[in-house]
């Protein structure tokens, strides 16, 4: 559900993308029935894709909120498509003056680089809008070279005008350029690639701790016989916990202390969420948590 076309050449680069996203939930075989129909451009409109995805019974979303190509810094661009799954597969490309890297990238690991000087064009997309735009490009690419940047920048704008009929590309795009050669090219690509690796490292700790999280909310007592008074504070027994606060790694305590009227041997109940004497209405209140041990 891509489009992205980059130019790179002796007067500069210049980066277009789409924004479109498309999720698809259902049958196997009737999904993979769909997407290569709407890929070999067989689904002509987006009225006709969510017939098609009905009547296969297969659920759709799509979102046009995703840029796929960016400006690095004030000498090089990047576009990126990705497919996220079991696997995250990425393909990245970079421009600056004269000068381009296209990275197939597996999870956390560059599969493939390759470099390329000189001037050329770089297409991503599914094979059908790739065929399309290839032809068009036919027509004027040869003369990109000796164009300034903003007539480039017009006549990638067209094509993406041309072709957002399509259902796979939204009606917004987003277009990039940059006139200045950056000498550190392949640095700056390790460092941007490293940003990545970074923040997935970020996401799936953010993974862990929710899941954390989720079992401590899902393991906090709403009924239940959970401890007795004595000297005093309230000693849990051996089921349960108290926590200081719903967290990944929270502070975990058999004794706390308690507010309310109550004296030692007394039997405290959780019902239905509110903490009390077991046979009476005394409340009794707490700064913690209480959980079933985990």
């Amino acid at each position: 559900m891509t489009l992205i076309i980059c130019y790179y050449g002796n007067n500069g680069a210049v980066i277009g993308g789409d924004r479109r996203q498309i999720f698809f939930r259902g049958n196997e075989q009737n999904r993979k029935l769909l997407e290569e129909k709407l890929y070999n451009g067989e689904i002509k409109s987006e009225e006709d894709l969510y017939k098609l995805a009905e009547k296969l019974n297969i659920k759709i979303i799509i979102e046009d909120n995703r840029e796929k190509v960016r400006k690095l810094s004030d000498s090089v661009v990047v576009g990126e498509v990705r497919s996220l799954g079991i696997e995250a597969k990425r393909r990245r490309v970079y421009a600056t003056k004269g000068k381009c890297a296209i990275l197939e990238i597996l999870n956390d690991e560059v599969t493939n680089q390759i470099i390329k000087e000189g001037f050329g064009i770089v297409v991503f997309g599914n094979k059908f809008l790739k065929k399309k735009v290839e032809e068009e490009l036919k027509k004027t690419a040869k003369l990109f070279p000796m164009m300034p940047l903003e007539s480039i920048e017009e006549t990638i704008k067209n094509i993406f005008e041309k072709f957002k009929w399509n259902p796979t590309l939204s009606k917004e795009y987003d277009i990039y350029s940059v006139n200045k050669y950056e000498e550190n090219f392949e640095e700056i690509i390790k460092k941007d690639i490293e940003e990545l690796f970074k923040y997935r490292d970020q996401l799936r700790q953010q993974l862990i701790d929710f899941g954390k999280v989720m079992t401590i909310v899902n393991r906090i007592v709403k009924n239940g016989e959970i401890g007795c008074i004595k000297d005093g504070k309230l000693h849990l027994y051996d089921d349960y916990i108290a926590i200081n606060k719903i967290d990944p790694n929270p502070n975990v305590f058999k004794v706390i202390e308690v507010e309310g009227d109550f004296k030692d041997g007394d039997i405290v109940v959780i019902e239905n969420g509110d903490m009390r004497i077991k046979g009476t209405d005394k409340k009794v209140m707490t700064n913690y948590i209480i959980c079933y041990k985990f």
